[in-house]
């Protein structure tokens, strides 16, 4: 069975996101926080939350790969998977192409960009050269002085087939961002499959799936908390037996991690979800 996490969203204040997250620990697998412009930055925000709890798995979800140089991003991974073993999960993404142009960071090709962002990281994480030299990136004769024992595993965001067959080929796993429902996620684990079999890769790749989700009358519903992420398929319902149907929906595909983007205030629903829909799914 799929693992149900929690996203730590990106409109809770800096100041309380450790104690945000620390209430949820007890109730969920995975927290996980959110890399927006101009929002709360997604290392620090993933060093409050590892150091407010005490088990759960947390991930970064989803730094942009226009703004975040390897070496960088590589650096802080790698120290708090040390400081944290085993806890961190981490995510690469295009970014929202629109604001990656308003901050001057759009490349022509995101999809080179990010591969040539990921394959870096990965190489510096295992504490290898990269021995890059790219179009965007370049990175050789460079270690990390202090790479991880336990190397966190690197998942691609990904919606499109060609960054779907990326991330099959080159990481460790996939995240899907909200919106996406069942058939998506079945095409996407087709096309997976097929970019993994021709590299011939044979290791575990963890898909997670964020989707918006929100408990009550339809009447009571907000806004989600972003209008360009969050369109398509969500998870509502104004019962309990409705909401664990739509999860349902999800487990029955091959999906890893849900992850529960909540709208409305994140704290009352992402604790309904703990009192009332969790017992509904056993």
């Amino acid at each position: 069975m799929a693992e149900i996490g929690a996203m730590i969203r990106r409109d809770v204040p800096p100041e309380h996101v450790g104690i945000h997250a620390a209430s949820l620990a007890p109730v969920f697998n995975e927290l996980w926080v959110v890399e927006d412009v101009p929002y709360a930055g997604g290392v620090s925000q993933l060093a409050e939350v590892l150091r407010h709890t005490d088990e759960c798995i947390v991930g970064h979800g989803i730094a942009p790969a226009p703004f975040r140089n390897p070496m960088a991003l590589a650096m802080e991974w790698a120290t708090l998977a040390r400081v944290y073993p085993g806890r961190l999960r981490c995510g690469i993404g295009h970014g929202v192409q629109t604001w990656m142009a308003d901050i001057g960071e759009r490349v022509a090709s995101p999809l080179v960009l990010l591969e040539e962002t990921a394959v870096a990281v990965q190489a510096l994480l295992h504490g290898e050269d990269p021995k890059l030299t790219g179009r965007y990136r370049q990175i050789s004769g460079w270690e990390l002085e202090f790479p991880p024992d336990q190397v966190p595993g690197l998942s691609l965001g990904a919606v499109g087939p060609k960054t779907l067959a990326l991330s099959g080929r080159i990481a460790d796993g996939t995240i899907i961002p909200e919106g996406h429902g069942p058939d998506h996620v079945e095409r996407a684990v087709e096309i997976i499959a097929e970019a993994r079999a021709a590299a011939g890769r044979t290791d575990p790749h963890r898909l997670t799936l964020f989707v918006g989700f929100f408990y009550g009358p339809d009447n009571d519903r907000p806004p989600p908390p972003s209008e360009e992420m969050i369109q398509g398929w969500e998870i509502t319902g104004d019962s309990p037996s409705r909401v664990a149907d739509r999860i349902g929906e999800l487990l029955e595909t091959e999906v890893d991690s849900i992850v529960l983007v909540p709208y409305g205030d994140p704290q009352a629903q992402l604790e309904l979800v703990a009192t009332d829909v969790l017992p509904q799914l056993g």
